[in-house]
């Protein structure tokens, strides 16, 4: 199964960058999706789990900070994930017998200069890590295989977060998963804050970036996109 997440800056589907990151998903063709920070209208026909809409800031209906998917139907929905995480930053569901789970992770600041202004420097990401620690506790104990993917805001191994928050990202995922992009550089040679974690039932190969800019100079978002085969 061909996964791929990517975050999309928020490109509108009528603009320049928009149409050509639509043309790089068709390229890869994959099975699965995370898209995060991305427009509804620029996801492709197929079947979706959206995040709740309401993630602290305001916009006009058609962002989502997380979107899920998939050419095959979903089952088991979950948009909520738990209730010590930031609202609308989470997407769950099984498809093809695996449960993948997408996340899109508070970066350090949010709500701290912009948004609401009344959280600390990593408050956000602290909390979302509790949150997501619980969670898959809970799905661990199901014996179908699991997928994490989307944007988790830190590189690994650590670089320059602080220790805690590091400490805090991995205490969240159960010991015997792993975490495939693991110091993955992009074509820059940065480490990469998007990531692919699966549990030890599932194997993933040919892991593959998806640039940020196009041949001709065209910015497709700041964060690269990454994919991978799973079985």
């Amino acid at each position: 199964m061909k996964c791929l997440t990517w975050n999309l800056e928020w490109k509108h589907p009528s603009s320049v960058a928009g149409r050509a990151i639509q043309q790089e998903i068709a390229r890869f063709d994959p099975d699965v999706m995370c898209l995060t920070e991305a427009l509804v209208p620029i996801i492709p026909q197929g079947h979706l789990i959206e995040a709740d809409c309401d993630y602290g800031y305001k916009h006009d209906g058609t962002r989502r900070k997380v979107i899920l998917w998939s050419k095959n139907p979903w089952a088991d929905i979950d948009t909520l994930g738990n209730d010590e995480m930031p609202t609308g930053r989470f997407a769950a569901g099984v498809t093809q017998g695996i449960r993948f789970i997408g996340v899109c992770i508070p970066w350090r600041d949010a709500h701290v200069k912009t948004g609401k202004r009344e959280k600390r420097p990593w408050q956000d990401h602290l909390a979302y890590c509790a949150g997501l620690r619980r969670v898959l506790q809970h799905y661990s104990c199901d014996p179908r295989p699991i997928c994490i993917l989307g944007d988790f805001n830190q590189r690994i191994p650590r670089s320059t977060q602080p220790e805690r928050v590091f400490d805090a990202l991995i205490e969240s995922i159960p010991p015997s998963f792993r975490i495939i992009t693991e110091g993955f550089q992009d074509s820059d040679g940065r480490s990469v804050i998007d990531h692919i974690v699966t549990s030890n039932n599932l194997a993933a190969e040919s892991l593959t970036i998806v640039p940020r800019f196009t041949p001709d100079g065209t910015r497709l978002s700041d964060h690269v996109g990454i994919a991978a085969t799973i079985s």
